[in-house]
């Protein structure tokens, strides 16, 4: 295989993760030149931040025709967030859950977990499986953005912005920093698909499967950027938000999205039910359990998920190679 193929992989995911930072960068520092909320942007630009990563990378692998490569990278990014980024983190520190809304939204990732696999039962996802998906986001927002207008004050949501360091304040620079982020990013995703389609196709492997491993780590970087450093500062109820506001994110908004705007239905494998969703939700289903019961993700269960990451490697590895499942 040319090792050019993972150069311009790994250029592309560079051209994603600083346009996506200096996109948000600048698109934060603007609203808060024009004085908008704190809170109305801690809801929406910095929230969404961290998957505009996986967004263009699907939207640009949807146009394309790599439907594989769409399904791969949600499925796997909701994967990596809670057994690779949680684990990380949690190893760096343990993570609690600080707030009401975290646990609520834990349920909310449950239940959109729960319904991309109902509504993959019949083997695709369509436009109307998309339009349920998007509708499923906008509640989701409605009732996020109605608790959190009625339970926060402006000064309680000064926090999240901190972590969007090295604001812009001259003008010229904010402009600078939107318009080389929202080149950045479409020139990375381009590189990004096309490399994956061609490292697929010389290792003799599905899209899928490159969407679900090397793509999903590549784009949950932001993730695990944002995790990490919230465990090492302490910041644990940031970090748990992180990986549960990425995860209903990346199903209701990115796959919903794919599904709605694909030429064609986008097939879902059947080794999906038999490994990649049933991992999915057990993911998910362990992080809202230790939210409910209000127990830390300590060390020893952050070391745990690691090793049940690592596991899901090997034997995605198998069923490439028709061993199992």
């Amino acid at each position: 295989m040319d090792p050019l193929l993972f150069l311009q992989l790994f250029s592309g995911l560079i051209y994603l993760l600083f346009g996506g930072d200096l996109l948000v960068r600048g698109a934060v520092a603007l609203a808060r030149k024009f004085h908008v909320p704190p809170m109305m942007i801690a809801l929406t630009i910095v929230a969404f931040g961290t998957s505009l990563p996986e967004l263009v990378v699907v939207v640009q692998a949807t146009l394309a025709g790599y439907p594989g490569l769409v399904l791969g990278n949600v499925v796997g990014s909701n994967i990596a967030n809670v057994l690779l980024v949680a684990g990380a983190a949690a190893v760096v520190s343990p993570l609690t859950y600080g707030e009401h809304s975290v646990r609520r939204d834990s349920l909310f990732m449950v239940a959109t977990s729960v319904l991309v696999v109902f509504l993959s039962w019949n083997g695709t996802l369509g436009p109307l499986e998309g339009g349920v998906m998007l509708g499923g986001l906008a509640l989701v927002n409605a009732i996020t953005a109605r608790e959190a207008a009625r339970a926060f004050r402006d000064s309680e949501l000064k926090a999240p912005l901190e972590w969007v360091l090295g604001l812009p304040t001259n003008m010229w620079v904010i402009l600078l920093f939107i318009v080389v982020g929202a080149v950045g990013l479409p020139i990375g995703a381009k590189m990004v698909v096309d490399a994956s389609v061609e490292i697929a196709a010389a290792l003799g492997v599905s899209d899928t499967v490159v969407g679900l491993t090397v793509l999903a780590i590549g784009t949950s970087l932001p993730e695990l950027a944002t995790t990490v450093t919230a465990a090492v500062q302490k910041r644990t109820d940031v970090a748990i938000g992180t990986i549960v506001g990425s995860n209903m994110f990346n199903i209701l908004a990115i796959l919903g999205l794919a599904a709605a705007i694909s030429p064609a239905p986008i097939a879902v494998p059947g080794g999906f039910f038999s490994l990649d969703f049933p991992v999915m939700l057990g993911a998910a289903l362990v992080i809202t359990a230790l939210a409910l019961l209000r127990r830390p993700v300590g060390r020893t269960l952050g070391v745990t998920f690691l090793v049940a990451y690592v596991a899901y490697l090997l034997l995605l590895g198998l069923r490439t190679q028709g061993l199992v499942f």
